[in-house]
């Protein structure tokens, strides 16, 4: 069972606080000790090393409802990602404290001056982001507050965010302890990751690349509507720039009428009359082209699909025998022998300049990015795997305070199901 989906629907929580300092009242009017453990392994010996106490869960979730700014985490806009909240992070905490142990046994002693420095970088970045926030929301009694320096801001907003730790315990240098453990946790990570061979990532992008031919090859519409066009691109496919000198709006929604009602000889003879009328806009933009000015800079000037060709820096992927283009532009796009040779054609929505950008097909490089993501997701799903076993393995499930923490037993989803 995933740990995720463990905790669903919880019991509400009592939770009221300002965010400035002011008590805190959680679970039940009587706040427990600090040092009590809201979750904690079955082996007893072993409580002290990996046990996660109260103060631990609530400096981590007084972070994040001070970085949302709620006040109230029973309020109905807010209590689902409140409890979210809480069950990622009594999880995150649990990873940590296992995962330090852990890296031991894969013998991961210690962290590199490069990590150690970027350990620095992303504790300071928290640290600054609390101070803001505290600074922001200071009670500065008879003092504007806009009379102060930014430099007697950030002093009082530190003096309260180390206030705000005290009460748990904690002090500015934990946040550089969280952050190790997690650099250790990604070092963890990786070094199960190096136990799953590259070759079965491999293996699923040709299982993919299988597939999307054979879609093509029976249904050349399923194909390009599949969006598996990454993993397999037919022989001939190309990509091809356009720059539409369009009709209005009105002249595109007569031609659709048209089209709908059955009168395409009316809305033939209407668009080569648009056409025509568009003529030497469209001689305007091919001469430009002819003097060698830039495509793209040409594109953004005169077409009407500029914004659109923008997300397709290398052009439409046009393939043979395609169904998703309007028929004149899709037999167009074949119509240029080579690469950088132009054409033109007109549709339903204006008059189409064409250029044949360049083959399409799958690169090499392409391939083995996707093989990258693919053996990264593996990694990620094997981690999840192994450090869901070791939470059951501590018998972390029998021995959470859910009650406290506001999140369901797993014995509430399995009668629930």
């Amino acid at each position: 069972m995933k740990f995720t989906r463990l905790f669903r629907s919880a019991a509400a929580i009592v939770l009221s606080a300002t965010l400035c300092g002011c008590s805190i009242k959680f679970g039940t009017n009587i706040k427990p000790d600090n040092n009590h453990y809201v979750a904690k392994p079955s082996d007893s010996t072993l409580v002290d090393e990996l046990g996660i106490t109260y103060a631990e869960f609530m400096n981590d979730y007084t972070y994040y409802l001070n970085l949302l700014e709620i006040t109230d985490d029973t309020q109905d806009s807010v209590s689902d990602i409140c409890k979210s909240y809480r069950e990622e992070i009594i999880k995150t905490l649990i990873l940590e404290k296992i995962c330090t142990v852990k890296a031991e046994e894969y013998g991961i002693s210690g962290l590199t001056e490069e990590e150690e420095n970027q350990v620095k970088i992303a504790a300071d970045s928290i640290i600054n982001q609390r101070i803001s926030f505290y600074a922001e929301y200071a009670d500065y009694g008879s003092v504007d507050p806009s009379a102060l320096t930014e430099e007697e801001k950030k002093k009082r907003g530190g003096e309260e965010l180390d206030k705000e730790l005290a009460k748990y315990g904690f002090t500015r240098d934990d946040y550089y302890t969280k952050q190790r453990k997690y650099m250790l946790s990604y070092k963890l990570m990786q070094a199960v990751g190096e136990e799953i061979d590259r070759s079965e990532a491999e293996k699923i992008f040709d299982d993919y690349a299988k597939v999307a031919k054979e879609t093509y090859e029976s249904s050349i519409s399923d194909y390009e509507q599949s969006g598996i066009s990454q993993y397999y691109i037919p022989e001939g496919s190309r990509y091809i720039k356009h720059i539409l000198i369009s009709f209005s709006d009105d002249d595109v929604t007569a031609l659709q009428t048209m089209r709908l009602t059955g009168d395409d000889e009316g809305a033939d003879n209407l668009r080569a009359e648009k056409a025509e009328a568009l003529d030497e806009k469209v001689n305007e933009v091919i001469g430009k082209l002819d003097a060698g000015e830039n495509w793209d800079a040409v594109s953004n000037a005169y077409s009407a699909d500029a914004s659109a060709s923008a997300s397709y820096p290398d052009g439409y992927l046009v393939i043979p025998n395609g169904t998703m283009y309007m028929k004149e532009f899709q037999e167009a796009a074949f119509v240029p022998e080579k690469v950088g040779d132009r054409t033109t054609c007109v549709t339903d929505y204006g008059v189409h300049i064409m250029i044949y950008a360049s083959e399409a097909k799958v690169k090499d490089s392409e391939r083995q990015s996707i093989v990258n993501n693919i053996y990264n997701s593996l990694v990620k799903q094997e981690f999840v795997d192994r450090t869901t076993e070791w939470i059951e393995e501590y018998g972390f499930y029998d021995n959470m305070d859910y009650e406290l923490l506001g999140i369901d037993p797993p014995e509430d989803e399995q009668t629930s199901q």
